[in-house]
């Protein structure tokens, strides 16, 4: 029987290049809004307030929790880019008749403005990005992406679940995985 490595052993190290959630940070970290010059020309808004913006835009009206569940990013970093956005007067919140205490989020005329400028940006950059995909590939693709993001909430929060029911305290993010995946019911 072969005994476990010493510490002066060499160990294999691992195949980060062939970590699939490794490659997909670095994709994301290579795309944030932030870094693409084209954006940079158009704003001075940092990639929160973008994200912010191009879903309040889309989905308006919207709440500050709706974007943060479909983001993935936490309400404290959502309630920042709403206040900055707010302060900019690029967008407006209004209470809805019936509850007085959940806001929703709308665009001003500014604010469309803008979001017209990016998204037509952005629009040239996915085609550019994808375009040594077919159009069935690209489709692929997305599929794969969309069930991805699935798995990867299904998972961590299967993990936080299983800490949390072993007693064991459990962190404000590993929380909102959570409440994630409760959504997804």
């Amino acid at each position: 029987m072969k005994s476990p490595p010493t510490d002066t052993e060499q160990k294999t190290p691992y195949e980060l290049d062939d970590h699939l959630p490794y490659r997909i940070a670095v994709i994301s970290n290579i795309l944030q809004l932030g870094r693409d010059i084209a954006i940079r020309k158009i704003t001075d808004l940092g990639s929160r307030e973008l994200r912010v913006l191009l879903n309040v835009g889309t989905y308006s009206p919207v709440s500050a929790a709706q974007i943060a569940f479909q983001t993935k990013l936490d309400s404290y970093t959502v309630s920042r880019g709403v206040k900055t956005l707010l302060g900019k007067k690029l967008i407006d919140k209004r209470s809805l008749p019936n509850n007085k205490k959940e806001k929703l989020l709308y665009l001003t005329d500014k604010g469309q403005e803008l979001y017209q400028q990016v998204t037509d940006s952005l629009q040239q950059r996915d085609e550019q990005l994808a375009s040594f995909l077919t159009p069935k590939q690209r489709q692929t693709l997305t599929d794969n992406l969309k069930k991805l993001e699935l798995q990867a909430v299904e998972l961590l929060a299967q993990h936080a679940l299983n800490e949390q029911d072993a007693g064991h305290e459990i962190s404000g993010d590993q929380k909102e995985i959570i409440r994630w995946y409760n959504k997804l019911d």
